[in-house]
């Protein structure tokens, strides 16, 4: 029994840590369940379910094989990888990006002989680069957008020049690092029951639209658990449900830690400059992610522009700086172990960071 619940808490560390920091920030402050985001948590659910019957009806098997013939090695599928990956994200949010193109390149993994977590590792910090230029491409920006009725040009004008940046550190992080020779040999692969598979493929859209508002997100969960009660009930056993725990607990914790007084008078005193608010709203969201810096920092400071490029910047760093880092960490570490991925996750990360901040701090001296 006792070596179950470590072999457990060393499987699911994250939820543990998390759970720990949660009940410790409980000294300060009561737990508010209405912090917890439950569209980001019912987005999750319902995108764990789909990707589930995708791979077991085999159209992601499908779509990886096609992928993988017109590549002959990894550098050149990561190159792919990471442009498709922004542009998703810059339309249906960082998070959801990831959880479409994590899974597929999972098994792009497994059939060309490689461990992706390179190129895992590179999605997610186009997912987090990519997702900074739309107004509705994550949280922070639709917040900020909204908070301080940021122009739309102007919004785009201190977006771009970040994205575009960004995007192009990262093509060039891939184009110096080592390529790997696919080992892929072409199978035979029937997408089993088609109709089904074609009921599926119409939930994912209606999950996309809720996420865009277009529909009610309450009735697409809804919708989404019924159809997988009556047609595979089985697949609710498969969720990764410490993944959701862990981010239930941490939008507990952020909400915590966002009302401790001496944590909001620290934040206050730090932004009397541009350059103040970009390094602190970058430094203060590998702490506590960058939605709640966001959320954090605005009503101190009239800079958004600083605020913009901070979180976006900082959405890059450690793994709880973007929440979108801890999806892409969770689902590589249902099939691989962790190490090599946090190594390597960490070393790039970082590296990043410090380059994008340097990139942030000429864009408001220069170009704002």
């Amino acid at each position: 029994m006792m070596k179950s619940l470590i072999r457990k808490i060393r499987e699911e560390a994250l939820f543990f840590i998390i759970a720990l920091l949660t009940a410790v920030t409980c000294i300060w402050r009561f737990p508010d369940a209405g912090a917890i985001d439950w569209k980001v948590i019912s987005a999750l659910f319902d995108f764990m379910l789909i990707s589930l019957a995708l791979e077991k009806y085999r159209l992601l098997d499908k779509i990886a094989q096609k992928a993988l013939e017109g590549f002959d090695d990894v550098k050149k599928i990561s190159s792919v990888m990471i442009i498709t990956t922004a542009l998703l994200a810059m339309l249906i949010t960082n998070d959801v990006a990831l959880l479409t193109v994590v899974p597929l390149t999972i098994i792009m993994g497994k059939k060309a002989g490689f461990d992706p977590y390179r190129v895992i590792i590179m999605e997610t910090a186009a997912a987090n680069i990519g997702s900074s230029l739309t107004p509705f491409g994550n949280p922070q920006n639709l917040y900020l957008y909204e908070f301080y009725d940021i122009p739309t040009v102007q919004f785009f004008i201190v977006t771009s020049a970040f994205v575009a940046a960004g995007l192009a550190l990262l093509l060039a992080v891939n184009a110096l690092s080592k390529g790997e020779k696919l080992k892929f040999s072409k199978q035979e692969i029937r997408v089993s029951n088609k109709r089904l598979l074609a009921l599926y493929i119409g939930l994912f859209v209606l999950i996309l639209l809720s996420i865009i508002r277009l529909i009610d997100y309450k009735a697409v969960t809804a919708i989404t658990i019924l159809t997988f009660i009556v047609f595979d009930r089985v697949l609710f056993r498969k969720i990764d449900y410490y993944l959701l725990g862990t981010f239930i607990l941490f939008f507990l914790f952020v909400n915590n830690v966002t009302h401790i007084e001496f944590v909001i008078n620290a934040a206050g005193r730090l932004l009397t400059a541009p350059e103040q608010v970009l390094a602190a709203s970058a430094l203060i969201s590998q702490l506590i992610s960058n939605v709640p810096a966001a959320i954090l920092l605005s009503p101190f400071t009239k800079e958004y522009s600083a605020l913009l490029l901070g979180v976006s910047i900082g959405g890059l760093g450690t793994m709880v700086a973007s929440l979108a880092n801890l999806i892409s960490y969770k689902l590589y570490c249902k099939e691989y172990k962790g190490d090599k991925y946090n190594k390597l996750f960490y070393i790039m990360n970082f590296i990043l960071l410090a380059i994008l901040l340097a990139v942030g701090l000429i864009i408001i001296r220069y170009l704002l």
